[in-house]
């Protein structure tokens, strides 16, 4: 049953991708080579430090890190890292809708993978300044044998923000 659904959301992620490049989107918003740097939410309520590479106008990469170490919250210590890559759908003059599919890591009591494939709006305030926001179906691999299914939607009221240098 374990491979059977992470087969489907594997085809799933990669079908949003095919459907996307045969629409052959042109994005408006010149984005190939830029870097935005900024603040996600991650899985774990939990604010992250990200950097979003344009490779083209459509397509691009996305890393982030976040950690909170504290002795008096009842998940001591947080940790994730993890990357995603993105591709834009439709573009219009300051919105992109875009797919993604990520991966990541993260520890709180136990160590967890997370596979994620879904979309996104990325809106531009200013020339270099955009929020956004995220929903997907995701996929939890933990140890010990502990695994998941859910959506990912938690980011949803939650808007991530990023300076295009």
């Amino acid at each position: 049953m374990k491979k059977i659904i992470s087969m489907l959301l594997c085809v799933g992620v990669l079908g949003s991708f095919a459907i996307a490049s045969q629409n052959n989107a042109t994005s408006e918003k010149q984005l190939a080579e830029k870097i935005g740097v900024g603040f996600n939410f991650s899985e774990l309520h939990l604010s992250v430090l990200s950097a979003r590479y344009w490779l083209t106008d459509l397509a691009g990469i996305e890393c982030f890190l976040g950690f909170r170490i504290d002795d008096n919250h009842a998940n001591k210590n947080i940790y994730i890292i993890g990357g995603e890559f993105l591709y834009v759908i439709k573009s219009y003059k300051k919105l992109n809708v875009f797919s993604n599919g990520s991966l990541s890591l993260y520890r709180v009591e136990k160590t967890f993978g997370i596979i994620a494939g879904g979309f996104g709006v990325e809106w531009f305030v200013l020339d270099n300044l955009s929020l956004s926001t995220e929903a997907a179906l995701s996929f939890s691999i933990g140890s010990e044998g502990t695994n998941s299914i859910g959506t990912n939607v938690e980011s949803i009221p939650k808007i991530s923000i990023k300076y295009y240098l």
